[in-house]
């Protein structure tokens, strides 16, 4: 055994630090093609992170004892927007803790509830899109998700619903930069305050979520609704004491901006890659007349294989840790690169090909698609996820024909920790119907 990481691209830390920022796909591939599935990537100011496209490894830190992997302590970063004692920050006791009280808005048949909501939604968002004019769908998607998550996280509409959405991109638009997660990352490893520019608008938004919290409390309705806010207020800890505010804005918060902007993002490349292969498009909008979710499940699945939204999973070593042949010092970050895993040709023949069929006989299982996590961490919003893609799909499918503003395959680009379409997912709406078909 060796304590001695693999070797990975070398020179100095500076410059791998800017690929990995500006061209993490190119970087990924080629360190691969030459180190293979293991290789380590040194960052400015970090500890060496060790890179891993080997499911059967991938699965070893899935299965690891939470004392000794962390993910919570991997986010640190997110502390800043999300708070201290947000489920993605958080290990051990505490992590199971706040988990088990934050799946509690998605079990049971609320997702059937929640879908004829998500359908009204995406419904009154496509009556503005343009026809015959180029358009981007990211966006789009972005407007129809914040406030499909408004409605099931807050239960809040009319101008009280607007005024924290706008809040929220506020928010949103201050971290857009590549640059903004480096900086906040060396912010938080040094202990200093967060930037007064991002206090800005993270401060009106605090205030309004406690606003939130306090209108909630006094609603005679509350005991009936069925909104995420409404059930975090009536939930109970295992002493039956009830959440403190400051856990449940970071409770808010976190499903607010990790529950919408992934999914948005995973929703523009779904449309990006149908409107290239009319033939899937065309399948999928003869399912969406019917009663059956086969096909549109396929399509979401290989969406999420082929652009995964998030392209890595990150755990901190927090004690000595064995990892295939490889002995993991305290301090060592595990990336598990869910872009590569996706790509390999062992478990996806033709891995670049956008083929939903591939999925229709054969189930996506963990650790070979992994876009929602594995083991103790896996994402809790995974079926709020899936039930939203699949109301906006079905939706869109049936209402109205999309073509790709520009014939050429949109590229990856990085924007904050998403892999987003690089124009946006540039469209054209050639026919709309007025026919709503359930």
């Amino acid at each position: 055994m060796s304590h001695e990481l693999p070797p990975g691209p070398g020179g100095p830390r500076a410059l791998s630090a800017a690929k990995w920022l500006f061209q993490p796909i190119e970087m990924m591939a080629a360190a691969q093609e030459e180190f293979g599935d293991v290789w380590t990537l040194r960052l400015v100011g970090d500890h060496d992170n060790l890179c891993v496209a080997a499911p059967p490894l991938v699965d070893e830190v899935f299965k690891a004892d939470p004392a000794v992997i962390h993910g919570g302590e991997a986010n640190v970063t997110a502390t800043a927007v999300l708070g201290t004692s947000s489920v993605l920050i958080l290990d051990g006791h505490e992590h199971t803790v706040q988990r088990n009280l934050l799946r509690t808005p998605f079990q049971g048949d609320r997702m059937e509830r929640y879908h004829e909501l998500m359908t009204s939604i995406c419904e009154e968002e496509l009556a503005s899109w343009p026809l015959h004019e180029p358009f981007e769908l990211l966006p789009r998607m972005e407007a129809i998700t914040l406030k499909m998550i408004m409605s099931v996280i807050f239960g809040v509409q009319g101008p009280a619903q607007e005024t924290l959405l706008g809040r929220i991109r506020d928010l949103l638009e201050w971290g857009a930069s590549p640059l903004v997660m480096p900086r906040m990352r060396m912010t938080v490893a040094r202990g200093k305050p967060a930037p007064r520019s991002f206090l800005k608008v993270r401060d009106p938004l605090d205030a309004l979520i406690f606003e939130e919290l306090n209108r909630a409390r006094r609603d005679p309705q509350l005991a009936e609704r069925d909104d995420a806010l409404a059930i975090l207020l009536r939930a109970r800890h295992e002493d039956g004491s009830p959440m403190s505010d400051r856990e449940l804005r970071d409770a808010l918060m976190t499903l607010l901006l990790q529950g919408h902007a992934s999914t948005a993002t995973a929703l523009a490349w779904a449309l990006e890659r149908l409107i290239r292969h009319p033939d899937v498009f065309e399948r999928l909008r003869d399912e969406a007349n019917t009663d059956s979710d086969d096909y549109v499940d396929a399509v979401i699945t290989e969406t999420l294989r082929v652009r995964p939204p998030s392209p890595m999973i990150s755990r901190r070593v927090d004690q000595p840790f064995r990892l295939g042949q490889y002995d993991l010092e305290p301090e060592t970050t595990v990336a598990l690169l869910i872009y590569q895993v996706h790509r390999r040709p062992d478990l996806y023949p033709d891995p670049e090909r956008f083929h939903p069929e591939r999925f229709l006989d054969q189930p996506a299982l963990s650790p070979g698609w992994i876009p929602f996590g594995g083991g103790d961490r896996h994402c809790i919003g995974r079926s709020f996820a899936t039930t939203e893609m699949k109301a906006v799909l079905r939706t869109i499918a049936r209402r109205v024909r999309l073509a790709p503003a520009d014939l050429a395959d949109e590229k990856l680009r990085r924007r904050r920790v998403l892999f987003i379409p690089s124009a946006g997912a540039r469209a054209v709406v050639t026919e709309r119907s007025n026919l709503v078909l359930h």
